[in-house]
Parts: C-alpha cells; structure tokens; sequence
C-alpha cells in the first residue's frame, strides 16, 4: 500500500474486527427468544429436525531526492514514512526497496508532492514459499508475488492518525486500483456531514452520539415473539444478561471511539498503552507468535490502561454524529481530489434500519414480535455508562473536529482482499 497524508501520521494497531464492530455499534445485533408454541409435529417428522510543516527542517527536497522520516514494524506490517521531491524518486525508491508503486499515478503523486504531503509505504510480512503458504513470524518480503497468489494467514488491522487544517480523506491514489471502487466511510464529527461531491444518497445512516454512546453501553435490544416479558421461562433469563452484553459485538468501537476523542482533546497523535501494544506486537514478531489468541494477551495485559482511556474520552461521544457513507464512489471525483465534506442532514424517513442496516449492508427485513431496551429481569443490573470527570467533559463542550488545526480520525486500514500480487 501507498498512502498519502498532509501531515507524518502516527500508526498503530486497532482490532482486526473494528468495521464489524463499527457496524454493530450503529446497528447493535437483538437477542431474539421466541416463545410462539411449537406445532407437534409427526412422529417420522420429529428426527429430521500538526499541520503540514510542522518538524520540517526547512530543506526543500530536490526532484530526485526521497527523505526517510521514519520507519518501524507494526505487527506483520513494514512501514515507511518517505518525502519525496517528485513522483519519479518515489517510485525510484519505493522499487528499490521492495514495495509496489502502481503505473499510472505519477500525476497524483506530483500534485501532493507540491502541496508538501508525505506518504506511508506499507508492505506486509508475509513470507516466500512460492508467495502462497506464509507462516507467522516470516519477515523476508517478496513484492514480486506472481498475479492470482493468495494470502492465507491472519492480517493485522491498522490505524492512522493525523493532524490536518481542513478535514480530508487522502484517497486519490485508490483509483489506481483494479475493480470497483466501492467504499464505505464512517465520519465520526461534531455535526452531520457528507462528502463533497458524492451523492447525498450515499450518506445512508447518521447516527446522534447519544443514541452511539447507548448503542455501546446499554444491554444489547431484546426481541420477544410470541409473548411478553412477564411469559418469559427463568431459564430463559438465566443468561440474559450475558447474552445482552454490547461488548462482545461493538466493544472495539467503544474503545476506537473513545481512543480517538481523548486524543482530539489532548493534542496527541498516540497514547502511551498503545505505544506499548506495538512493542508486544513487535516481540510477537520476533518470536513467531501472530494471530487472535497473541492479540487477546496483548489486549489483556493493557487492559486496565485501555479503562482508563474509555473513561475519559467516552462521554464526549454525546456531542458527535456518526454518518455512515456507503457506495460506488465516482472515479473521476477519486482520482481528481481528495475527499472533504460539507454539512447534511439526511432525511429522517431514510435514517432507518428499514432502509439500510450497517451490518448487512442492506435493508432490514420487518420482524415479528415486540422489542425491548434496557434490563427487563432483576437478573439484569443496568450497565453504567462510563463518564468523564465534570471538569474535563466540559473543557471539552466546545471542541469541533474541524477546528485550525484538528485531528483526522478514524482513517482504519483493514486489508480484506484475498488477491495480492
């Protein structure tokens, strides 16, 4: 991958699920108990069933010239932060050292190269048996794979964040890319937004930070067919509580959520728990341990730190408004600038599950029953929300995100595609 910022970013590690669990969090999943009366069936029946500059040193790069300004390991990922003095240096470079620079795109990349961007080069670890069999804890790269080889082994999530005067999404070099370009963006903001020059259409769900902030703290909803609470059996609520837990499904949101609001306010690109979790990932590495069970002790041996974080970044999600953007965005509009976004308000009629659910993708089929929110048994305690102190939510009560300068956030890189080269 190749990536431009306005700004050098900060990377680091985010959960492998985090778009489901962005998903959930706009949409969360019901626990549904049907207790609708069983027709007995038939006996034979019954057996089948910063800004730009910033940290600059002041040299103007010559055309020919590529400057290094970082590198580090993120888990299975290699990655280069490079300015480039044109895009005939960068390709020189990133060709030299084993990355992939796609044909074509030397138009763009010139274009950020005068407006002074940087770019992230990313490659992954991912071994060299023919390119197709890779093993954890492989670190030699071959970017030479041959066309239809597959990667079979676990890829790691990674986050970006990064200080900008005007909120943008540097997505011009997608356009490069083979097939569709069907994206999905999640704009977390202190107000309804839309993206210039895209439909209004695509904004399918705007999601009030209150109703977010109850999506991922309150018991998930519960759906009851063919009866009322007071018919429930106590079996039927002996894990009720359990099985209404939003953590297991939107967790990760909470934590991306609150993560990224405490660092808005704070003026940080990078907290320090995460700052530790690269360090074990990068030992991970070493040692040749990758994968959902290293991740899960990495998680729980920063887990009092991550607390800490939700607590005081989660309550100033009451003042935001997720919009969900989902379409096959225009080619021409990719390749031509980047993507900025001006103020909308979706109508209500479509603000609906009915019309689209954020974890399908499509619109929710019309369910019997009745639905319920909250607890509904003595078995169930109400979840307390996590609140910040008083004095820091309301040094924070007039914070916008596209404040001079501000914070992108959000920007989650997941690779999904099977397909490598």
């Amino acid at each position: 991958m190749l990536i431009p910022f306005p700004s050098i970013p900060d990377l680091r590690k985010v959960s492998d699920n985090i778009f489901d669990h962005i998903a959930a969090a706009v949409d969360p999943p019901e626990v549904v108990i049907d207790i609708s009366p069983r027709p007995i069936l038939p006996q034979s029946l019954q057996l089948l069933n910063s800004a730009p500059s910033d940290g600059d040193d002041g040299l103007a790069l010559r055309r020919g010239q590529v400057r290094v300004v970082k590198e580090e390991a993120v888990g299975m990922y290699e990655v280069a932060v490079l300015e480039a003095g044109s895009a005939a240096a960068l390709k020189k470079w990133v060709d030299e050292h084993g990355y992939q620079y796609p044909d074509g795109m030397d138009d763009a990349c010139n274009d950020y190269v005068k407006q002074g961007w940087c770019f992230v080069a990313v490659k992954t670890k991912v071994g060299q048996k023919k390119g197709v069999d890779p093993k954890p804890g492989m670190r030699k790269v071959n970017s030479s794979l041959p066309d239809g080889s597959t990667f079979d082994g676990n890829v790691q999530a990674m986050g970006f964040r990064f200080k900008v005067k005007q909120l943008v999404v540097p997505m011009r070099l997608s356009t490069f890319n083979e097939g569709d370009l069907h994206n999905i963006v999640y704009l977390l903001s202190d107000k309804p937004l839309k993206i210039r020059s895209v439909p209004e259409e695509y904004v399918v769900r705007q999601i009030p930070g209150e109703q977010l902030l109850k999506n991922v703290i309150d018991p998930l909803p519960l759906r009851i067919i063919g009866g009322t609470i007071k018919d429930l059996q106590p079996f039927q609520k002996q894990n009720l509580k359990q099985r209404r837990d939003p953590a297991p499904h939107n967790g990760a949101a909470k934590d991306l959520f609150a993560a990224d609001l405490l660092a808005v306010k704070e003026g940080r690109l990078t907290h320090p728990h995460e700052e530790v979790e690269k360090m074990l990932l990068a030992v991970g590495e070493r040692l040749g341990l990758r994968g959902p069970e290293i991740d899960k002790l990495n998680e729980a041996s920063l887990k009092t730190e991550r607390e800490e974080t939700v607590k005081q970044g989660l309550e100033d999600l009451k003042g935001m408004t997720l919009s969900v953007i989902d379409g096959s965005f225009p080619r021409e509009v990719l390749a031509s600038r980047n993507l900025t976004f001006s103020p909308y308000k979706m109508p209500g009629r479509r603000n609906k599950r009915e019309f689209y659910d954020a974890k399908t993708l499509k619109p929710a089929p019309v369910q019997a029953g009745a639905i319920h929110y909250g607890a509904v048994s003595r078995l169930e305690l109400p979840t307390p929300a996590v609140v910040a102190d008083k004095s820091r939510a309301d040094s924070w009560s007039s914070l916008a995100l596209l404040m001079l300068p501000c914070m992108v956030i959000g920007l989650t890189l997941a690779m999904r595609r099977r397909r490598t080269k």
